[in-house]
């Protein structure tokens, strides 16, 4: 990312007539921030960069001035690495991947196939091993495996910068209308750094819930849950020795061992 990002923003913005500050409410930042960027003074995190291109109608490297190869697909590169990348990055149900947490309501977003940022809690474990933040960008959707019966439920609704706690059930159904779970694993960036991701698709007999999960150790837990042994676990091939080791601090160093065969993952509503 360059310093010309915030002449191109302001290019675009005087272009479309568009204020400081109608860009900085769809942001939900303030309007001094978007000054910033515009003087030079800082930079948007990657995440504000994805929605400004989105809100412009602009490819990413158009938007941060770059005319050689693509910002995401150069971020961890090879030509058959980019290559993968953007055929996974292209995937509808990775749509919405890091926004679901901005939206009011996630029922609708299952219901058209999204991924959605979410906890997931077994028994009394919690993954990630975080509690519920009002800061704007945390998951405000739990999936809970309690005893036989599975919930899901919004658990935040984005309001003005914050995540306001709400308790809205979406589905409910027994443990054994699971009919399989698919895990895959992704690569993110966001703000200055990234983080590793573990990919959940909850299979039943009249929906499938796609879910992303800001930990790696939530794949082991279910891998090995004994709850979880009577149902059907497909998993790449790549990374079955890895969710093999008994150890989980083991486990999850050999998958991030594995960074080439992660896609990049990232995505927007």
């Amino acid at each position: 990312m360059t310093v010309e990002i915030g002449k191109q923003i302001k290019k675009l913005r005087e272009e479309q007539e568009i204020s400081q500050q109608e860009l900085a409410d769809y942001l939900t930042i303030s309007r001094q921030t978007i000054s910033k960027w515009e003087l030079g003074k800082s930079l948007p995190d990657i995440e504000n960069v994805v929605r400004i291109a989105d809100y412009f109608n602009i490819s990413v490297d158009g938007l941060i001035g770059r005319k050689k190869a693509s910002f995401f697909e150069s971020l961890f590169g090879g030509k058959e690495r980019r290559q993968s990348l953007m055929e996974q990055s292209s995937k509808a149900t990775n749509n919405a991947a890091f926004y679901s947490a901005y939206a009011p309501e996630i029922q609708s977003l299952f219901a058209a196939n999204k991924r959605v940022n979410a906890f997931i809690k077994i028994d009394a474990a919690l993954f990630p091993q975080a509690t519920f933040s009002k800061l704007m960008g945390y998951a405000n959707c739990l999936c809970s495996f309690c005893g036989d019966e599975v919930s899901i439920d919004q658990i935040g609704k984005f309001k003005l910068a914050v995540n306001i706690p709400v308790e809205q059930p979406i589905a409910s159904f027994s443990l054994h209308e699971i009919l399989e779970i698919n895990l895959q694993f992704g690569k993110y960036f966001r703000n200055v750094g990234g983080n590793f991701v573990t990919l959940i698709d909850i299979v039943t007999p009249d929906k499938t819930y796609y879910f992303w999960v800001e930990s790696l150790k939530i794949a082991h837990v279910i891998w090995h849950h004994e709850k979880l042994s009577s149902i059907k676990l497909n998993l790449d091939k790549p990374f079955q020795k890895a969710l093999n080791l008994s150890n989980e601090e083991e486990a999850v160093a050999a998958i991030r061992s594995e960074a080439d065969k992660i896609h990049l993952f990232y995505g927007k509503v």
